[in-house]
């Protein structure tokens, strides 16, 4: 595992959303709660961005049909789909936000 520098931890406002492209994938970074959580950024549904969407206490909706998911662990609320998304840690330092990938 490596750390990856994406912003300044202050960049991302609370129940916001911002999309970085690492090594090729799209990984959406949210503050909920003044938590960071890290997530693939499509929804397993049908495959569409999650960016834009509606962040609120630890969960995510698709902006294209609502369907929620939990930030911490990628796991879907509610019918449309059953597969989870991958999920990153985040690390905070020197007030820089890091992601952690393999």
């Amino acid at each position: 595992m490596s750390q990856v520098e994406l912003c300044s931890a202050s960049d991302i406002e609370e129940g916001s959303a911002q999309a970085f492209d690492i090594n090729g994938k799209s990984i959406l970074v949210c503050r909920s709660e003044d938590r960071f959580f890290a997530i693939e950024n499509r929804c397993s549904h049908q495959e569409s961005p999650l960016a834009g969407g509606r962040v609120r206490r630890g969960l995510i909706a698709c902006p294209l049909h609502g369907v929620m998911f939990d930030l911490s662990t990628g796991e879907p609320r509610g019918n449309l789909t059953r597969v989870p998304l991958k999920t990153y840690t985040t690390v905070i330092g020197d007030g820089a936000l890091f992601i952690e990938v393999d």
